[in-house]
């Protein structure tokens, strides 16, 4: 089947509560996502995308909750009633997609690569602040003071990579959260700072974007105060963090984090490197064909080919890397997928074993389920696992050192890399295809077996 795809990002939350195996499931099924995520040990807020085309390649959209309720567990027919397990986590930036397309029934799967190659520790490279101290003392700055601090509220979302030149939509319902933004509205800055966190230590990265609020409404009223406030942004510029003010309303989120920031601008923007730019928009548009030629399950549409650009600003190399965020996105979305097929067929099995009918609900408890068919689930769920973990963090920490650069060489050469694994992971996948199809052939060359 061919999905094209126009779809709208999910609208998503900060807080998803999730347990490590469904309590009871309908018969009448398909395997949700949020269904899959609980399999799989892996929270999100949001319901993975499929894949896409390009709208509006410059615009990149994204909605999500800064904490609470999400609005749909469930996008299914297989119902999975959880018992609440506080996780946090935050949905990643979608870039507004028309760029992709998706096949089903890829040999190797979506994001698969050669475990043998080394890619470069994206992770590793970035830096990060101090630990917060709750026991510090709070620091209050002189707005007097020569030269002057630019002091900026701090609402870190977890392990998300925002780039400039991106919008996004937050939904705000913390008591410190609605304070902050009652704050930023008052003495007119309306800005605000949002690094990434550390996925081990929960260190924030000290270099950040700065999102900027466009546009808020109060909405209150219609979700019974379960949120306050829908808040639009735009990623404006980066700042380096220098040092935070009030660590130990950390901790006892009795306010939000300030911290003192300089502003981060590129250090070569006289610097004419339009050859370099040029060299990897090549780069791009040969790995698009190639993904064509080989017939990816989530893939660039080749009418973006035209659209290409490295340069500095919004529709350039920015844009760039939106889109191949998207990319990233989408395949482990479509993982996601592939997990979800195998749970559905699995329940599936089992309740035609049982004589179910398939065409009414019927509720099974999760811990009523015969052993095999729990072990499955389990040998699944690692399987996941295994296959995702790279994958989540190839969606992030790029695009997180990405922010970091102060040049946009450096920059560049980091897009350069990312374009290199890509085409390795492609040189792969030919080598693959050229050894079955050589088998295939070999065997087709035989003569046939004849009896004595």
């Amino acid at each position: 089947a061919v999905l094209d795809h126009s779809w709208r990002p999910p609208r998503s939350l900060g807080r998803r509560r999730t347990s490590a195996a469904p309590k009871a499931m309908s018969s009448t099924l398909r395997a949700s996502p949020a269904f899959v995520r609980a399999m799989s040990g892996r929270a999100s807020s949001a319901s993975a995308p499929a894949a896409c085309g390009l709208r509006d390649a410059s615009s990149w959209h994204h909605r999500s909750v800064a904490g609470g309720k999400p609005h749909r567990l469930l996008r299914s027919r297989v119902a999975a009633s959880q018992p609440a397990a506080s996780r946090r986590w935050q949905p990643p930036p979608s870039r507004n997609p028309a760029a992709f397309r998706t096949r089903a029934g890829a040999a190797d799967g979506p994001g698969s690569v050669d475990e043998d190659d080394e890619n470069r520790d994206y992770l590793a490279e970035l830096t990060w602040l101090p630990p917060l101290d709750p026991t510090k003392e709070t620091e209050t700055v002189d707005p007097t003071s020569e030269p002057p601090l630019m002091v900026l509220p701090v609402f870190p979302l977890g392990s998300t990579a925002y780039m400039p030149h991106s919008d996004h939509v937050l939904n705000i319902f913390e008591p410190r959260y609605r304070q902050m933004y009652s704050d930023i509205l008052f003495n007119g800055s309306r800005r605000f700072v949002v690094p990434v966190s550390h996925p081990e230590t929960g260190r924030l990265a000290s270099v950040a974007p700065v999102f900027y609020l466009e546009d808020l409404k109060e909405v209150s009223e219609q979700t019974a105060d379960a949120v306050k406030y829908v808040c639009s942004h735009k990623v404006i510029g980066r700042v380096t963090i220098k040092r935070t003010l009030n660590d130990s309303v950390w901790s006892d989120r009795s306010s939000y984090l300030k911290a003192v920031v300089e502003p981060l601008e590129d250090f070569d923007d006289d610097e004419d490197l339009s050859t370099k730019e040029g060299a990897l928009v090549e780069r791009f548009a040969s790995v698009i064909e190639k993904q064509t030629k080989l017939g990816e399950p989530v893939r660039f549409t080749t009418n973006l080919i035209e659209t290409l650009s490295a340069a500095r600003g919004e529709d350039g190399l920015w844009r760039l890397a939106g889109l191949w965020q998207s990319l990233l996105q989408n395949r482990l979305s479509a993982k996601e997928s592939e997990l979800s097929n195998d749970i559905q067929q699995l329940l599936r099995n089992y309740l035609k074993q049982q004589g179910a009918d398939m065409q009414s609900k019927v509720t099974v408890q999760f811990d009523a389920l015969p052993a095999e068919i729990r072990a499955e689930f389990t040998r699944l769920q690692q399987t996941y696992r295994e296959e995702s973990m790279a994958m989540v963090g190839q969606t992030i920490y790029p695009f997180v050192l990405l922010v970091q650069c102060d040049s946009h060489a450096e920059r560049l050469n980091v897009f350069g890399d990312m374009l290199e694994e890509e085409e390795k992971r492609l040189q792969a996948k030919v080598a693959l295809q050229s050894l079955f199809s050589g088998a295939d052939a070999k065997k087709d060359d035989e003569p046939p077996a004849t009896e004595a």
